[in-house]
């Protein structure tokens, strides 16, 4: 019990020592999504066809010893088509964390994980993802600009109409993040 005490004393300390400097943002991204994965009657086997995203966030940044730490609520929306005419809407508010790894002066690699409840094909299912990035805040205004990979995952089954549906996509974005 007593490692757990101190274990936890020393995380808020550290947490705690770099919410001084925090940094509260805005945050928008678009990219393409390779979208694989199909939606399924038990009959027809539909494929999904590439579609834009964007996302709009919204959180805070804090400085560690070794990386920085960003927490951020997101919205994503993108309108796969299904091969066959109709189209999709997905819409997500994701909770995400990063890690911020400041290996290379002026540009910051990044790692992240987040996890969500998505509207999706008229049902609400639960929908993970990861990132990885790199970020370039610019010299002459409170503003960073970055490249992502993020990988998304979205299964669900319903009873209702006897369907299933099964969305993964593969994304590229470029982000900019307006930092107060």
């Amino acid at each position: 019990m007593k490692k757990y005490t101190l274990f936890g004393i020393l995380s808020a300390g550290l947490l705690l020592s770099g919410v001084a400097q925090a940094e509260l943002y805005a945050g928008a991204g678009i990219g393409s999504g390779f979208n694989y994965g199909h939606v399924s009657d038990g009959l027809h086997n539909v494929k999904y066809k590439n579609s834009t995203m964007w996302s709009i966030a919204g959180g805070y940044e804090t400085p560690l010893p070794l990386f920085d730490v960003r927490g951020e609520v997101e919205y994503l929306r993108t309108r796969p088509e299904v091969k066959d005419g109709r189209t999709k809407q997905l819409d997500g508010l994701f909770l995400n964390g990063y890690a911020d790894i400041p290996l290379i002066p002026l540009i910051d690699p990044y790692v992240g994980l987040g996890i969500g409840r998505v509207r999706y094909d008229h049902t609400n299912s639960f929908a993970l993802q990861g990132m990885i990035g790199a970020e370039y805040e610019l010299p002459f205004a409170p503003v960073a600009v970055s490249g992502e990979y993020r990988y998304l995952k979205i299964n669900e089954e319903t009873g209702k109409y006897n369907r299933e549906s099964k969305y993964h996509a593969n994304i590229l974005m470029l982000k900019a993040r307006y930092l107060f």
